[in-house]
């Protein structure tokens, strides 16, 4: 009898183990819906088409909060972010021209073309001085004049103290958005080429949005 006893209240805690694993299980996919649910509402996907290179198929009208999500996710995510509209002053950063001269100024973000950093660190640093200037908080122990000084000399770029995020709080922007393979982009024929060892790039134009 009591062995009886014994395998029955084994058998009541294994099915008590079982229920509550399988109620936490339940309880983390839920999480994960949620989560990116929200996500999702933060930074809205869309159906895409593939288009011509530099030919965007879907727009919506954004402000700066809407845009940073996808700025952060740039380099993630292999963006190209184009800003139209801007002051000649409102440039996102300055490089050096073919003289090694400083002088020409960049209103885009972009991976593969531009700013090419392969740390992790160095990439959430560089889009924190961009886009927040002189008034970034600390990132990964480093200043914001230590940051401008490593990636003018390490990437050739130079930075400004006034970030990107002060040029366009308070705007609107048209937010076209398009898809190409990176292999046509520089002008192969992808005719013959399976999708699969293609490389997609989304592109991203923010257009100013002026009122009269």
């Amino acid at each position: 009898m009591e062995n009886a006893a014994d395998a029955l209240q084994m058998a009541a805690a294994v099915l008590i183990f079982v229920l509550a694993l399988t109620i936490a299980i339940n309880s983390f996919g839920q999480a994960r819906q949620t989560a990116q649910l929200i996500l999702d509402n933060n930074d809205r996907e869309y159906d895409y088409t593939y288009v011509d290179y530099d030919i965007a198929t879907t727009k919506r009208i954004v402000s700066a909060e809407s845009m940073l999500p996808t700025i952060y996710k740039a380099y993630r995510e292999n963006y190209k972010i184009i800003f139209e509209g801007l002051t000649k002053d409102e440039y996102l950063y300055e490089q050096r021209n073919e003289d090694g001269v400083w002088g020409e100024k960049v209103y885009s973000i972009d991976m593969e073309f531009g700013v090419r950093l392969a740390d992790d660190r160095r990439k959430l640093q560089f889009l924190m001085a961009l886009l927040y200037g002189e008034n970034m908080e600390e990132t990964g122990g480093n200043t914001f004049d230590e940051l401008s000084e490593y990636f003018e000399d390490s990437a050739g770029v130079r930075l400004k103290k006034d970030g990107l995020y002060d040029t366009i709080k308070g705007k609107t922007f048209v937010e076209s958005i398009g898809v190409y393979y990176q292999e046509e982009a520089k002008g192969g024929d992808v005719s013959n080429v399976p999708e699969a060892n293609l490389t997609e790039k989304r592109v991203i134009t923010y257009t100013l949005q002026l009122f009269y």
